[in-house]
This record gives structure tokens, C-alpha cells and sequence, in this order.
């Protein structure tokens, strides 16, 4: 007959003759062995995560090494946790006499029930892992999701954090984001419309423009993509003025920087040019007492009375 210590688990062996505790000692030790592996081993990719974020914390924050880095970091960890906890729990579980081939089974069968009752998270973790290796959303970069414009703040497997101008921090589900701008990618552009008034020389002021446009670009060469500005002709014609458009093209990010400097050096030059910024203007026509149009309808003539009475008489 085979010895109690073989036929029963660890954890029901401390009934067991005095011999059987050398058994609930070695187990014990490959728990703890099994937990100090795991944590090693969480310590080791944490360590490897630090070192490769530390290769590009000189890079400039709207490089795409560093974004993807950043972004990248705290998903590894948290995948690397999850996975090394899962696996330590059922080898210990092993270890203390579970039987854990029913137990993945069930967990198994238990999965896919939660997998038809949270179709949502699953759909929400799919889609945040193909944005993440698509590489087209990286944290720092200004974009517009389903209305909401701000920075991308963090973003995770299921969550994308998005700070607004304002402050506010919107969470958008990684399965909603169907269709959305980036304005941090390859370039951007700094556009100023100038309303002109309708009184007022459009072809002596397009040229003070350019002029702007210029000093402003060489004032900027370090952020600047394309050196000649281009001073668009009129673009509108508005209720109280004609509309000019001024776009360079810049590094993205310092795009609404510029336009307010740009903004100001055209309000300073017109003011030393003496062009007006145009303003709503209306034109009432009002119309004399006597002159309107009558009140009330004219009566009808005696012959359409007569008319009327006759038809009035044949349907009776």
C-alpha cells in the first residue's frame, strides 16, 4: 500500500504522520520559490522597461521614439504582470494538491461565458492593442476623437485619456475610436485669416501682408518647414469685408502659437499703415409713413359681390 504522504495533498498532510511534514516543507519551498521567481522576473522586465525609456529621455517630447516608448512602457508591464501572476497562481495551486486540469476547464468554460456577456471590453482591448502597434496615436499628440479635441495623456489596452484645453480629462472606450484627426503627425500649418475692408486697396494691402508673413518666417527658421509663406488672395467675400488668408507650414504642435504672434505683428503694421479693420456694417432703408404698402386688404368690388351671391344661391 502507498505511503499517506503520496496520496494526499500537501495542505491535508498535517494529520499525517510525523515523517509527511518534510513533504509540507518542500512544498512550501516551492512556493516560495515559485512567488521569488515571479517577482524576479517582474523586476527584471520593470529594469529592461526603465532602460529602454531611458535611451530616449533626451529626445525632444513630439519625437516619435520617445512617444512610442512612453507609450509602449506602461502596457508591457502591465501585460507582463498579469501574465507572470496568472502563471505563478497555478503552479501554486498545483504545488497545494488542486487538480488543475478541471480548473483551467472551468476557467475555460467561465471565460467564454464572460467573453458573450462583455462583448464591449473585448471589443475596447482589441481595438486599443491594433492602435497601439498601428502606431498612428502616441501619447503627447494633439488629436480630436468623436468631437473632443486635447492632448493624449495615456493610453492603455482598453482606455485612451484624452486632457482637454480646459483641463477636463475625457475617457474614450479604445473600441469607439472609429474616425479621428491627429495634428501631431509629419506637419502642420499655421493659417490667419484677415478680414479687408470693402473701401480699402486690396492690392496695396496683400503686399504688407506678404511682408508679415516673411519677417515672421525668418524670425522662426527653427520651426518653420517652408520658408516662402504664402499669402492667399481673397478666399470670401463676407457681409462687411473680403477675406485674405496667410499659411506656412510648421513642425507640428506650434502651429497656435504662431498664428497668435502672426496675428499681432499684422495688427501692429496695420495700425502704423493705416488699415482699418473692417467691422459688421448694416444698411437700413426706412421707408416714409405714407409710403407703405396698406394695412388691411381693399374691400371687393360690387360685381364680385354679385358673383359671389349667385354661387352662393345655385349650391343652395
Amino acid at each position: 500500500m502507498a505511503p499517506a504522504a503520496s496520496l494526499s495533498p500537501v495542505f491535508l498532510q498535517f494529520w499525517a504522520p510525523p515523517f509527511t511534514w518534510r513533504v509540507v516543507l518542500a512544498g512550501a519551498v516551492r512556493v516560495a520559490l515559485i512567488v521569488g521567481i515571479a517577482f524576479v522576473v517582474l523586476k527584471v522586465v520593470e529594469r529592461a522597461v526603465e532602460q529602454w525609456t531611458a535611451r530616449v529621455e533626451d529626445l525632444s517630447p513630439s519625437d516619435p521614439k520617445r512617444q512610442r516608448a512612453v507609450t509602449l512602457s506602461g502596457l508591457v508591464k502591465s501585460i507582463t504582470g498579469y501574465a507572470v501572476w496568472a502563471v505563478a497562481g497555478i503552479m501554486v495551486l498545483s504545488e497545494v494538491g488542486l487538480d488543475i486540469g478541471a480548473l483551467l476547464a472551468t476557467a475555460g468554460i467561465a471565460g467564454l461565458a464572460v467573453g458573450f456577456g462583455a462583448q464591449t471590453l473585448v471589443k475596447d482591448v482589441i481595438g486599443g492593442i491594433f492602435l497601439l502597434f498601428d502606431d498612428v496615436i502616441r501619447v503627447g499628440d494633439l488629436v480630436t476623437i468623436s468631437g473632443h479635441t486635447g492632448t493624449v495623456e495615456s493610453i492603455g489596452v482598453r482606455l485612451i485619456k484624452l486632457r482637454k484645453f480646459d483641463g477636463e480629462l475625457v475617457m474614450i472606450p479604445a473600441g469607439e475610436v472609429r474616425t479621428f484627426g491627429n495634428k501631431s503627425i509629419d506637419w502642420a500649418r499655421v493659417v490667419v485669416p484677415v478680414g479687408l475692408s470693402y473701401d480699402q486697396d486690396i492690392d496695396a494691402i496683400l503686399p504688407i501682408m506678404e511682408r508679415v508673413a516673411q519677417g515672421w518666417v525668418e524670425d522662426h527658421s527653427d520651426i518653420v518647414l517652408d520658408e516662402s509663406p504664402q499669402v492667399q488672395g481673397l478666399m470670401d467675400f463676407g457681409d462687411s469685408s473680403v477675406t485674405a488668408r496667410i499659411a506656412v507650414k510648421v513642425k507640428p504642435g506650434e502651429q497656435y502659437a504662431g498664428e497668435r504672434e502672426l496675428r499681432q505683428r499684422l495688427k501692429r503694421t496695420f495700425d502704423q499703415q493705416g488699415v482699418s479693420i473692417p467691422f459688421p456694417q448694416r444698411t437700413v432703408h426706412r421707408t416714409p409713413e405714407g409710403d407703405g404698402p396698406p394695412r388691411t386688404p381693399d374691400p371687393l368690388p360690387d360685381d364680385a359681390d354679385a358673383s359671389a351671391d349667385s354661387l352662393d344661391e345655385g349650391a343652395d
